[in-house]
């Protein structure tokens, strides 16, 4: 299976990526479902479906628990959810309160997995050295970090889902 991507020309006027073309991903309209997951999770996990099923009913309420406590939830091998807020501006910190809270959302953090690119480069960063200012120097080896459950997710164009000019594009960069 692959994740299916599409080319698309921006046509932002007035960027830096005015006229450039970029890859996104391609979503089926289909929701997955809290039973297709619980179908799923049955047949990887040797569990049957009504006790996912129970346990998926029950991680939204679990989940809101943790958040009014004000922690901070991790699933391993997905990533990390917490709250996030924007607020209003006040002019002073007495005026400042819970009241300014405009939006709320879950953030989402991805788990991820360290990989080294190969490149290192050097750091210079002040510091005392028997009270005496200096510089010190290290190498430090440049890392990306792939979210875990994207590890091997392999992309593919999606067929007929990309405009025209995306399709010449891609059609004359083929050897």
């Amino acid at each position: 299976m692959s994740q299916k991507v599409q080319i698309y020309k921006n046509m932002t006027v007035g960027t830096k990526a005015s006229g450039k073309f970029f890859v996104r991903a391609v979503y089926d309209k289909k929701f997955i479902t809290t039973d297709e997951l619980a179908d799923f999770i049955q047949n990887q996990a040797s569990v049957k479906r009504s006790d996912c099923k129970a346990v998926l009913d029950e991680l939204g309420a679990a989940m809101k628990h943790y958040f009014e406590l004000g922690q901070k939830i991790r699933i391993d091998n997905i990533g990390i959810f917490k709250v996030g807020v924007s607020s209003s501006p006040s002019d002073t910190l007495a005026a400042c309160t819970a009241a300014n809270v405009k939006n709320r959302r879950i953030v989402f953090s991805p788990e991820t997995e360290a990989a080294s690119t190969g490149k290192e480069y050097t750091i210079h960063r002040p510091a005392m050295v028997n009270g005496v200012p200096t510089v010190v120097e290290y190498k430090q080896t440049s890392y990306s970090h792939t979210p875990v459950m994207l590890k091997d997710v392999r992309f593919e164009l999606a067929q007929g889902t990309m405009d025209d000019s995306a399709i010449e594009i891609e059609e004359q960069e083929e050897p």
